[in-house]
């Protein structure tokens, strides 16, 4: 969704807020995963993963944690918000084991987000 801002009427990207669910079924369908395949692997039912993205049923922890576990992510991006930004490294580090081997997209953003992390103080 796009936004005008309220002084300059320019439009500034706004981040939209996903529930849990949505975010599930996101990163099931970006693993390319059905939703038989993430049960089996979560040591979950199928109808159990259904009703999560269709949002009937809310899950325990233990089962965040089975679905996080199965979708190869930490638990926390399950959670994640526009305020709030988690790298999957463990991916990551699965598809690129040598920064040498980055895309020019990814490269850069690290880069990015390394400066600003040294700007506030959060690196050195």
């Amino acid at each position: 969704m796009i936004k005008k801002t309220k002084k300059t009427g320019a439009a500034k990207p706004h981040l939209e807020r996903f529930t849990l669910s949505e975010r599930i079924k996101y990163l099931r369908q970006k693993r390319d995963l059905t939703q038989a395949e993430l049960a089996k692997v979560a040591h979950i039912s199928q109808s159990t993963v259904a009703q999560i993205e269709n949002g009937d049923k809310d899950p325990s922890f233990t089962t965040l944690l089975k679905l996080s576990q199965a979708l190869d992510c930490h638990i926390a991006v399950l959670f994640t918000s526009e305020d709030l930004h988690v790298f999957d490294m463990k991916r990551l580090k699965k598809k690129y084991n040598s920064v040498d081997k980055l895309n020019p997209t990814l490269y850069y953003s690290f880069g990015r987000v390394i400066d600003f992390a040294k700007e506030i103080g959060f690196l050195k």
